[in-house]
């Protein structure tokens, strides 16, 4: 809007030597010496002066404003999130020193019902969270999940939310996929994965999977409307991670 009024302004000051030459030009002004068409030409090449520092300074503002968009992208921080399937607590696992899991409930539940020399006998299903790009850290980091699993025979939904707040670039954290009370063994089917956060520059972003479209997409949020970054389709395959194994903890 700003911008639009701005031009509105440029074009009416540019406008106005025309007026001048051809809608005025047999105007005398009162107590002037000479030609009036001296007058007329001087009136019109100041205001010509008028429309050329402002259509400069438009030119700045533009300029000023493309360097700002060029710093956000330059230091806009990507997240990547992996499905990953691991023993309980990660046992055995090779990961950063400062790598989380998150505590939910179901997953306290559960690693509470065996003892630590078990974990490795139970295999859990895992979001791997990680994030790329310039800036060491991204702020205000939240996810949300939706899902549905078996539990007595019967279909459940649910869903899950998390704050982690400042995420450190070069670790990682491990999203526990096991609902309060499942059972051991028991899969989930994942619906929608959601992942708010700011970056160093302050930007807002979302990165939204869907699991049934299997498209995943990033956003841009600004005054709560969405502008989409990317978005690209979700090509589901099994992987393991050979160099996280740390194989002397899994021996017996």
């Amino acid at each position: 809007m700003k911008k639009n009024r701005i031009i509105a302004f440029s074009l009416l000051i540019l406008s106005i030597p025309v007026f001048i030459n051809y809608g005025l030009f047999s105007w005398e002004a009162p107590g002037l010496n000479g030609d009036s068409g001296d007058w007329l030409g001087f009136l019109a090449n100041f205001l010509g002066l008028i429309g050329a520092v402002l259509i400069a300074l438009f030119q700045m503002k533009e300029q000023k404003d493309g360097e700002l968009v060029r710093d956000i992208e330059s230091n806009r921080s990507y997240i990547d999130v992996q499905d990953f399937t691991a023993p309980l607590m990660l046992k055995g696992v090779v990961t950063h020193e400062n790598s989380r899991i998150i505590q939910t409930d179901g997953y306290d539940a559960l690693v509470k019902r065996f003892r630590s020399n078990e974990y490795k006998e139970i295999s859990v299903g895992y979001l791997k969270m990680a994030h790329y790009g310039t800036a060491e850290l991204i702020f205000d980091c939240s996810f949300s999940l939706s899902f549905s699993y078996l539990k007595n025979g019967i279909k459940v939904s649910d869903t899950e939310s998390v704050s982690i707040g400042v995420f450190e670039k070069g670790i990682e954290i491990f999203i526990p996929l096991v609902p309060e009370g499942i059972d051991k063994g028991v899969e989930i089917e994942l619906f929608t994965v959601t992942i708010d956060y700011s970056t160093i520059k302050g930007e807002r972003l979302q990165l939204h999977r869907d699991y049934v479209s299997k498209k995943e997409t990033l956003y841009s949020i600004v005054n709560n409307a969405k502008n989409t970054i990317f978005e690209y389709d979700m090509k589901m395959i099994n992987w393991i991670y050979p160099n996280k194994i740390d194989h002397t903890k899994l021996a017996p």
